[in-house]
């Protein structure tokens, strides 16, 4: 449905600057860097990659209708970040 709707879809688009916002800090700490540290890309990349490896994960689970358990789906996407 999220995808099928374009209000809803633009909603979600809009949110997901705050989302990295919130994330961003606890990425930089688990990285072992300072959240603020500007020569340090990671924490921000990674919070910006997040929500597409969802959304991306999310669509490709309902195109293969199922047939790939949901759980899974997030990780692949998100595993190939760290190639």
């Amino acid at each position: 449905m999220l995808n099928n709707t374009p209000s809803l879809r633009a909603r979600r688009f809009e949110k997901q600057p705050h989302w990295q916002e919130l994330m961003a800090p606890e990425l930089a700490r688990r990285l072992g860097t300072g959240p603020d540290d500007a020569r340090d890309p990671r924490p921000r990349a990674l919070a910006a990659a997040a929500p597409a490896c969802l959304d991306t994960a999310a669509t490709g689970w309902v195109s293969c209708d199922g047939e790939v358990p949901l759980p899974v789906m997030p990780d692949r996407a998100m595993a190939v970040l760290g190639e």
